[in-house]
């Protein structure tokens, strides 16, 4: 009856706004524009990249305008000029404030081109506007924070198609067989195989040798896929989706290579194939005599390339990077092709993803590209050519924060890498066509950003092009956060945090404490560029609460030990290495009472702020849940096996929340969007059954909310309920 009356309530609930929306959109307002901007606004670059502009924050008319090879910065144009000039083509139209045009772009040869999406206007060096077309309007850039390793480059010489090179033979795919016959005669076909069916048999694309004498398919093996029905009790619907879970069987596919001769075909065996999570590419060598397939095992302890030959019709492992524990495949794995024998790998056999370069031929590493300290994070650019490359890079710069980027230029041979983007910060870079020149946004949460134009060769400062302070939001009482650091349970590694104060701060009262978690292994979390807002970490502060984020062990970016304390053992989320941070951060801080201590996060989150409450309940006092992955099992297939991996073993049990119902002691607030296709909401339902049983029901809440998908605990008026929850359990001071 509770969790049926909260679904019906909580849209007549929504209908009237929750006071503190309105208090905090008031303090967003009155620090947005005494904050500092963080990009540049309407930036455009020229095609050949030899120019850009930008507009100044704010203004319509007010454009810069700058010529990269010197760095001259200077006024796009004369507004008031601009504005006559328009006047003057339609001399009869009453003048108007607002400009005609929305965007700037400069052209190669320097002239600037206003336009608007249905016209356009060339201002010519005399002041003139000459008519022209409109470009394509800018596509506004994804927001991602994670960012891809890089473009690969994989070259193949395979020629797809039914028909050989040659044109002599066609292959032919009939229910789950092969079939070969002379293309001449179509009465010539033979079966190459006969154990085939359409659910466990040979599929294309048919994938030849440039030579024609031999070809390469797919054996897939189909299993059904689980579905999942999402429901959406607002719009009265239901839709099933597709959603494997750890331990599902799943459909695989294994590489053969068939001769026209007739010879029997091959695959690799399962010592050196074993069972995988997918396959891809059938790549064949310009001289014909060498297949290449790639390979992700499934339970991601490791993923490769394997090779035939043709001449000693064998396979073998040609690279292989593998972990008995487990490789973060997704977000490590890079191959990029310099020429036919020569290629561009990853690798975190040093203990650190780094690059190396590798002889395709044998699989042998010709030397390091890029090396310690410090992490390779992303590759930006190979010129094969020069043999030059660039990189982004993190943990490399001595005495800064690990997890602060920068962009480096090495080359083939791995020479000392130079640092392009010098500075105390974390650095951002958006290149200009043809990437002669690329600007640098450096910042930090306490530092306000700097955005300068670099040379793309040695990182030579061309220009500044913004230099923000922090002087006026400061003046106004916003308050920087701080960056803390020490050491780990163990006392290896250092462990990096950012605390926000409460507001206003009176260093004489004491005030609680929230952390806000996300310990998922496939990123690090805590902020590390400059914003003067951010949700779930400014709100609570208006209220009286410390607002923590820290990055434990378990995480990435910190190399393999660090990263692997998560295999298996999701439920420790670093907590040990976070206790041990808030509590030497709290003896610097008189105000910091660690005896109220909450926890709120969502999703991957979520499950960790239901454990901390259930292992470290002596710590936390009080926990908000969304939309949690409580039990591995339940929840979707690659996320959880690439950490728990394959098969199932006795560690998922152990890893469930609800397998430690009986630990709660805290109060516990939950939330799922009754919608959530991310997620299966049967991992909320499961440990809310658990806590009944176990004899929890009054220390913990459950709120589903009709038709929301996955977040939902992050909407405005739930951030509201989920802040008032700590407020009653906490009790920080009143007025802060």
């Amino acid at each position: 009856m509770p969790l049926r009356l909260a679904l019906l309530w909580l849209p007549l609930l929504a209908l009237s706004a929750p006071p503190e929306l309105a208090d905090w959109q008031k303090q967003y307002d009155s620090w947005y524009w005494k904050a500092p901007a963080t990009r540049l606004e309407n930036l455009r670059w020229s095609d050949n990249g030899e120019y850009l502009v930008f507009s100044e924050r704010g203004s319509a008319t007010s454009w810069k305008r700058v010529v990269c090879a010197t760095g001259e910065t200077g006024p796009a144009f004369d507004p008031t000029a601009v504005a006559k000039a328009f006047a003057a083509l339609s001399p009869a139209k009453p003048a108007s404030g607002k400009p005609s045009y929305t965007r700037v772009v400069p052209l190669d040869d320097g002239r600037l081109r206003l336009e608007n999406d249905a016209a356009a206007w060339i201002l010519e060096p005399d002041g003139r506007l000459t008519g022209t077309k409109p470009g394509k309007a800018p596509e506004a850039a994804a927001a991602s924070r994670r960012q891809s390793i890089g473009r690969e480059n994989l070259l193949s010489a395979t020629r797809l198609g039914e028909r050989s090179p040659d044109g002599r033979w066609r292959v032919t795919l009939k229910e789950g067989n092969v079939l070969l016959a002379e293309e001449a005669r179509p009465e010539t076909a033979r079966a190459l195989t006969q154990d085939g069916q359409p659910l466990d048999g040979w599929v294309g694309p048919v994938s030849w040798a440039p030579d024609g004498k031999h070809f390469a398919l797919w054996r897939e093996s189909v299993a059904p896929v689980r579905q999942y029905t999402v429901v959406d009790s607002l719009k009265g619907t239901k839709k099933d989706i597709p959603y494997d879970k750890p331990g599902d069987d799943k459909t695989e596919r294994r590489p053969w290579v068939f001769a026209v001769t007739g010879e029997a075909p091959s695959t690799p065996n399962r010592e050196l194939l074993p069972l995988t999570m997918n396959t891809d590419r059938l790549d064949w060598t310009a001289d014909g005599r060498r297949l290449r397939s790639q390979f992700v095992k499934r339970g991601f302890t490791g993923h490769g390339i394997v090779e035939f030959s043709v001449e000693s019709r064998r396979w073998r492992p040609l690279l292989v990077e593998e972990d008995p524990k487990f490789v973060f495949t997704y977000a490590s794995r890079y191959r990029h092709d310099l020429d036919e024998n020569r290629t561009l790998w990853t690798s975190e056999r040093s203990g650190f993803n780094q690059l190396y370069l590798v002889d395709l031929t044998t699989g042998r590493t010709l030397n390091p590209v890029t090396s310690g300290p410090g992490i390779m994070k992303q590759v930006v650019e190979v010129d094969a050519k020069s043999g030059e490359l660039l990189y982004l890079g993190i943990g490399r710069a001595a005495d800064e924060n690990p997890y602060q980027q920068h962009l480096y230029r090495t080359d083939l041979k791995g020479r000392p890498p130079l640092d392009l983007t010098p500075g105390d910060a974390h650095h951002t870079v958006e290149f200009s066509p043809g990437r002669r020149y690329f600007i640098d946004t450096a910042s930090r949460v306490d530092l306000a950003p700097r955005i300068t134009l670099r040379r793309a060769t040695d990182g030579h400062p061309l220009a500044t092009l913004l230099t923000g302070s922090l002087d006026k939001l400061k003046a106004a009482g916003w308050q920087e956060p701080i960056r803390f650091r020490t050491k780990d349970r163990d006392g290896k590694f250092d462990i990096w945090g950012v605390v926000n104060r409460p507001y206003p701060f009176d260093p004489k009262k004491k005030y609680p404490v929230l952390e806000h978690i996300y310990a998922g292994p496939q990123d690090s979390f805590v902020p590390r560029s400059f914003s003067f807002w951010n949700n779930n970490h400014r709100e609570p502060t208006f209220n009286g609460f410390y607002v923590v984020q820290i990055d434990g062990r378990g995480t990435w970016n910190r190399g393999k030990e660090f990263h692997q304390e998560a295999w298996r053992n999701l439920r420790d989320a670093g907590f040990p290495d976070r206790i041990r941070w808030l509590t030497e951060f709290a003896k610097h801080e008189p105000a910091m009472d660690l005896s109220r201590v909450g926890i709120f996060g969502g999703s991957a989150g979520g499950q960790n702020t239901v454990h901390a409450l259930l292992r470290h309940g002596d710590f936390y006092r009080a926990g908000a849940a969304d939309c949690g992955c409580y039990d591995n099992r339940v929840d979707k297939l690659w996320w959880n096996e690439q950490w728990m991996g394959y098969p199932i073993g006795p560690w998922y049990a152990a890893n469930a929340c609800a397998s430690e119902a009986d630990r709660l002691r805290g109060r516990l607030f939950l939330t799922v969007g009754e919608s959530d296709s991310n997620v299966d909401v049967k991992c909320t339902y499961d440990l809310r059954d658990a806590l009944l049983a176990a004899g929890k029901k009054d220390l913990f809440e459950l709120q589903v909310v009709p038709g929301a998908g996955h977040g939902a605990g992050e909407r405005p008026d739930l951030r509201a309920k989920r802040l008032r929850f700590f407020i009653d359990q906490l009790r920080p001071p009143v007025g802060g």
